[in-house]
C-alpha cells in the first residue's frame, strides 16, 4: 500500500497540477522548490495510506489470524526500516514524476503501474526462487524487496526470518544493502528528475494540457 501511495502520489501530482487544475506554472513560478513540493505530495499520501495499512494489520490479526505479538515486536528496527524505505520510494516517484512531465495526461496510472509490476519482483506475494532464473536479478537489485524482508522480520520475528530468499543475511546486512540502493536510487532520481525537469522548461510542457 505504501508502495503505490507515495509513488502515485508524487507522479499524479504533475498531472493533478498541470492538466486538471491547470496550475503547475505558476508553483514554478512561485518561490517553491519543486522537488519539495512534489515530495511534500508524497508525505500526504503516505499519511492517507496510513489508515489503509492500520486496517488491514488490525483485519488480519482479528479475522485471519495472523500471528503478531505485540511484544515481540523491534521497534527500533521497524522504525528505522520504515522511514529508509518511504525516502526510497519517494525518490523512486520523483524519478516517475520526472518522466510524466513528458507525457500526456492519460498516464496518470505509471506510478500504480510500477507499483504493481514490483510486486513481482520484490518477494511481496511469493520469494524470488518462484522467478526464471533470468529475471531473479531484478528483484535482487530492487530496494523493496529488502526493505519488505526487514519489515517482515521487525512484525513477525522468527517466522519471517524463515523466507528462504533473503535467510542468509542479517538484519544489519539487510539494512545496509537497503541504504546503499537507497542512496543510489536517490542519485539516479536527482540526475532524472533535473534533466526531464531542464528539457520540460524547453519544450514548453511545464503549462501543456492534453485533453484526449
Amino acid at each position: 500500500m505504501y508502495v503505490g501511495a507515495v509513488m502515485t502520489g508524487i507522479s499524479w501530482a504533475v498531472i493533478d497540477d498541470r492538466e486538471h487544475y491547470k496550475t503547475l506554472k505558476y508553483i514554478y513560478t512561485a518561490p517553491v522548490h519543486f522537488p519539495t513540493y512534489l515530495l511534500g505530495r508524497g508525505v500526504a499520501r503516505f499519511i492517507t495510506g496510513t489508515f489503509s495499512v492500520l486496517i488491514t494489520i488490525v483485519c488480519g490479526v482479528l479475522f485471519l489470524r495472523v500471528q503478531i505479538d505485540p511484544a515481540a515486536i523491534n521497534l527500533p528496527l521497524f522504525l528505522i526500516s520504515l522511514f529508509i524505505g518511504v525516502v526510497m520510494l519517494a525518490m523512486m516517484g520523483l524519478i516517475l514524476a520526472g518522466i510524466t512531465l513528458q507525457l500526456a495526461h492519460h498516464v496518470g496510472f505509471i506510478g500504480e503501474a510500477v507499483a504493481g509490476a514490483l510486486y513481482l519482483f520484490s518477494g511481496a506475494i511469493f520469494p524470488l526462487d518462484v522467478l526464471p532464473p533470468l529475471l531473479r536479478p531484478i528483484g535482487y537489485l530492487m530496494p523493496i524487496t529488502y526493505w519488505l524482508e526487514l519489515l517482515r522480520r521487525s512484525l513477525v520475528g522468527s517466522v519471517a526470518q524463515a523466507f528462504p530468499t533473503l535467510a542468509g543475511f542479517s538484519n544489519e546486512q539487510l539494512l545496509a544493502v537497503l541504504l546503499a540502493l537507497t542512496m543510489l536510487f536517490s542519485g539516479v532520481a536527482v540526475v532524472v528528475f533535473r534533466w526531464c525537469d531542464q528539457r520540460a522548461r524547453e519544450r514548453g510542457l511545464i503549462d501543456r494540457t492534453t485533453n484526449y
